[in-house]
């Protein structure tokens, strides 16, 4: 037995590795009750922060480094 983590949309698995998956083999799904809207909705709030440290950080000044040789 194996498992292989991915998502499943319209009917289709992708798995979120590379992974060799049989043609024809029998099968057990187990999913997560979170749905990919629920998902999507975390991920945009995520973006907009990064979105809004990006835009605080644009305007203020880089500091010397030192070169690395």
């Amino acid at each position: 037995m194996r498992a292989v983590n991915g998502y499943l949309e319209n009917g289709r698995f992708t798995p979120l590795e590379a992974v060799s998956l049989p043609k024809r083999v029998q099968a057990v799904l187990v999913y997560n009750d979170a749905t990919a809207d629920e998902d999507r909705e975390e991920r945009v709030a995520w973006l907009k922060r990064l979105h809004d440290a990006a835009e605080d950080a644009a305007g203020g000044e880089m500091p010397e480094f030192p070169r690395a040789q």
